[in-house]
């Protein structure tokens, strides 16, 4: 490894959490590469290895760097194996290696590979960004509410949220890190069937517009804010919403965390679920779907069957939970 001291080294090209794994396609500018130094140079190997480095850097986080190991780097070269890295890779390195710079976090750098990245990574988050929009405008249209849709600045700043639980009164847009880390109704225990607390001023709001008038559930607790049931299918909204959002955020698939909430679901109820939601949020685990599935512990197999759906969620689940 190369030892210098970080104070000298430049700043990494890069935000420090670009990610572009699920990016298979990396852009090359034909005409730039074809004229270039490394093509006009270097040898056939040496711009073939370089190539390949581009390509495995583009998968790292951050995305477009490679960490400062020589070992790895010629393995992503080619020029690795059994752990042995091959005496040819001496010839190629340098050329390889054109334009790779080691910077302050230790990892080396490429300016052409790093503006290729910020602009596929600009353009992830303006996705991101318009996909949370459309989410608040469906949950708006589905519940009369009136949630703010962030500008992109906001929502930059506000940490880039997606999936989180949206008020049920909703005039504003918060940030999460402006909200308690908990799943609605934390105050209050959830009846079977219903879910999601809201404020009294929310509560107010709904009076006199006809959509939660003389609602037969409706409770007060001892701090004085009124709990209100929202109906059942907002329970997937929480499940789906804040649950997937806590799996995906610590590295669990979405599609396995959809199956594994979906079986959860089925197996032990709306109730349960939402409540080792709660649990999990004050509980912070490092993996989540293992302290979920912990806390929901699944019955026998034959029970299993029993209560599960044939289904792709019922399936994964009892795989899961047989594994």
């Amino acid at each position: 490894m190369t030892s210098q001291c970080n104070a000298v080294l430049p700043d990494p090209m890069v935000p420090c959490d670009c990610d572009l794994s699920d990016f298979p396609f990396m852009p090359l500018d034909v005409a730039r590469l074809r004229d270039s130094d490394l093509a006009a140079n270097e040898t056939p190997d040496a711009c073939w290895a370089a190539v390949l480095l581009w390509s495995a850097a583009w998968h790292q986080v951050p995305a477009g760097s490679m960490p400062d190991n020589d070992a790895w780097i010629a393995k992503q070269a080619g020029y690795a194996l059994r752990g042995r890295i091959d005496p040819k890779w001496k010839r190629v390195r340098e050329g390889a290696m054109r334009g790779w710079v080691l910077c302050s976090d230790g990892r080396y750098h490429h300016a052409v590979v790093a503006e290729k990245v910020r602009d596929a990574w600009s353009a992830k988050l303006l996705q991101r960004w318009r996909t949370e929009c459309s989410r608040i405008k469906k949950h708006n249209d589905r519940h009369g509410t009136d949630v703010r849709r962030p500008s992109y600045e906001e929502w930059i700043d506000c940490g880039r949220p997606t999936g989180q639980v949206l008020s049920m009164s909703g005039d504003g847009y918060a940030c999460p890190g402006e909200q308690d880390d908990s799943v609605p109704g934390d105050s209050a225990p959830v009846s079977r069937g219903s879910c999601v607390a809201v404020s009294a001023e929310s509560a107010s709001k709904g009076q006199g517009k006809g959509k939660r008038q003389g609602h037969p559930d409706v409770r007060s607790n001892p701090g004085g804010s009124i709990r209100q049931p929202v109906p059942a299918s907002d329970c997937s909204e929480i499940i789906f919403g804040y649950g997937l959002s806590l799996l995906v955020n610590s590295g669990t698939p979405e599609r396995q965390a959809r199956s594994f909430l979906g079986g959860l679901r089925k197996v032990h109820g709306d109730d349960a679920l939402i409540d080792r939601l709660r649990a999990c949020a004050q509980a912070r685990p490092l993996q989540p779907l293992e302290w979920l599935a912990a806390a929901l512990p699944p019955p026998t197999r034959a029970a299993i069957r029993r209560s599960v759906p044939v289904g792709r969620h019922g399936a994964a689940y009892a795989a899961i939970m047989e594994a």
